[in-house]
Parts: structure tokens; sequence; C-alpha cells
């Protein structure tokens, strides 16, 4: 759905708060997975349209373009879970709160769907995201990835394999990823089908955007934020506070809704923090792309040299410090040479 995070579909096994969940769904893979020796992936119990058997074999392809320009190996991506359709996840806060990124434990989690969780919606957001591929635990290709455009389909694995390359806070891992995963998308698609394919254009496409989506989500962020420290101090009742929200909210998909000409299903707390983590630090991580005259070799090597990695975190305060250090060190980085 444009607006919603297609783009993104990535927890890494780091956040405390989520690792009972990875371990559970790691332990469900197993029992789940269909292994298949060799290099080509395939279904041998279950039939596959030619398209879908066309993007299995594809992954060959994009994991020798990802050694080619630099990533190390990982074991993404090596099996097929015909009976993994997808990850079901349901994210939720109070609705008069509104939390900082992934990272926050003030954003729950529960593995399910909200109908399969106790919540009471009138006290809580809740935002419920069926996810196509986790890094982390050696993902395999699921049915929801085969069944997702191409162009989508190429971006995942670049993004999920990404994620494995770096070790930081997600709300430094998902804005790195999106950038590193687009651009490198965009030069396999021009390679493998050429600058006018639709592929390639709807890469670019979606890229070109995600700049200005990112400024939409931090606005509205930051007015909702000042809207709930006034409901906090006291300073309005909750009944005008959730009606400035709504009028926000209201706001908020329209421009959405302009900008990918359609809004998302779940516009609230939930929601708009989850996507925070993808959006806080993209503009910066996207100048520093565009400082290399976009060159990805070099944007990657800056992004892997950033300080306070694998440093372990147990509190958003100390998930900010490690922000605040990487984006100071990236600040110089993302000025034009002169």
């Amino acid at each position: 759905m444009p607006g919603e995070n297609r783009h993104a579909d990535c927890f890494y096994n780091q956040s405390g708060r989520m690792n009972k969940l990875r371990r559970a769904l790691l332990l469900l893979l197993i029992a789940l997975l269909i292994v298949i020796p060799g290099c080509k992936l395939s279904s041998p119990d279950n039939e596959l349209s030619d398209e879908q058997q066309y993007k299995l074999d594809l992954i060959t392809e994009i994991k020798a373009f990802e050694k080619k320009i630099g990533f190390n190996e990982t074991e993404n991506f090596k099996t097929y879970s015909d009976e993994t359709k997808s990850y079901d996840y349901s994210f939720f806060t109070p609705i008069t709160t509104l939390p900082y990124s992934l990272d926050d434990p003030l954003l729950q989690a529960a593995d399910g769907k909200p109908e399969s969780i106790p919540i009471d919606l009138e006290k809580y957001d809740v935002f419920f995201y069926s996810i196509q591929a986790l890094a982390g635990i050696e993902t395999p290709v699921t049915r929801s990835l085969l069944q997702a455009p191409l162009p989508r389909f190429i971006h995942v694995i670049f993004h999920e394999d990404w994620h494995e390359q770096i070790d930081f806070p997600l709300g430094i891992e998902e804005p790195s990823a999106e950038v590193v995963s687009y651009a490198a998308a965009l030069l396999f698609a021009k390679e493998k089908f050429g600058q006018d394919s639709d592929v390639y254009e709807t890469l670019e496409n979606r890229f070109n955007k995600k700049l200005e989506e990112s400024e939409l989500y931090r606005h509205y962020y930051d007015e909702l934020n000042i809207l709930y420290a006034s409901f906090h101090a006291g300073a309005i009742s909750e009944a005008d506070t959730l009606a400035q929200k709504a009028t926000l909210l209201k706001e908020m998909a329209k421009e959405l809704k302009s900008l990918w000409g359609a809004a998302p299903r779940q516009m609230n707390n939930a929601f708009i923090s989850f996507q925070m983590t993808y959006f806080r630090h993209f503009p910066l991580i996207q100048q520093v792309y565009s400082a290399t005259d976009y060159n990805l070799a070099e944007t990657m090597a800056i992004l892997r040299s950033m300080p306070a990695q694998e440093v372990a975190f147990d509190t958003i305060a100390e998930v900010k410090s490690i922000e605040k250090e990487v984006t100071d060190y990236l600040l110089p980085y993302s000025r034009p040479a002169d």
C-alpha cells in the first residue's frame, strides 16, 4: 500500500524486547523450511508459476551482484518456505503516547494479528504488519515475498542483506538500509533490465519520493509530539487532544495520498512511530550518498565506518546517544566536497 513501509520489511535481531519473538520464529522456521540443496531455489511439493520460479532463480544473480559491489555473504534467501506466508506482528501504544521508534519499549509488539491479542482499542493505537522477511535469522523466501512485484522483491533482498553488514540500533540501520538497498537495486536493475525498463523506473520513482515522504513523517511526528506534551502537562483535555490528533492524522493522510496515490490504511501513533524508525535519519544518509556523487561503494564504506558499532543498548536514552554519535560523525560526509 502506498504510504506504508512497503520497502523495508525487516526487524534485525538486536532489540532485547523482540528477542523472544524472534527465537519463537526461528523454531517455527526450522520446522517449516523447505531446504533445497545447490544453488537453485525451487518448491518440489508446490507448483510455482513461471514468474515465481524466475524470481527464485534471480536470487542467484542478485547474490552475485551483492558480492561484486562489496556485500559480505549472508545466509538469507537460500531457502524457500511455501508454508511461511509472512510474519505477523501487532504493534501498539497508548492513544496519547508517541514512541520514539521501534527501539522504544513504549512501542510494544506482539506476535499475531490484533484480534488474537487482548488489546483495549479504546486505550491503544494498534498497527498490524505482515512482514515478508526478517534479517538475522537466515530468512527464507516467504510466499508473500515471492508474490511481491519484481521491483519490491529485488529491493527487499538487498535491504535485508544490508542489515547483516552493520550492527546498530534500528533507527540507524533502517534508513541506511533504505538508501543502500535502493541504490543497489537500481544498479542491478540497470545492468539486468536496462534503464528504460519498468523495473528500473519503478525503483527510481520510489527512491526519488523517499525524501519527501520522510519530511512528511518528521513534520507530523513533531506536531503530534507537541500536542501530547500539552495534554500530559494538563494544558488541554483528552477530548480536545484526540480531536486535534484526528485532524492532524487526516491532514497527514491527505498529503501521503497526494504523494503516493493512496493513504495508509492505519494512521495512528503506533504506525507513525514505526515509520519514524526509517525516516528520522533518512535525509542525512541520503545526503551522504548524494555528497559522494551517488557512489554506492564510497557510501557503503562511510556507513561501515560509523562509530558505536555493536554497542549494546537497553534504554531509549542509550539509543539516542548512539544515534547522536553516528549522526555527528556523518554530518561532515553529507556536504559535497569543495
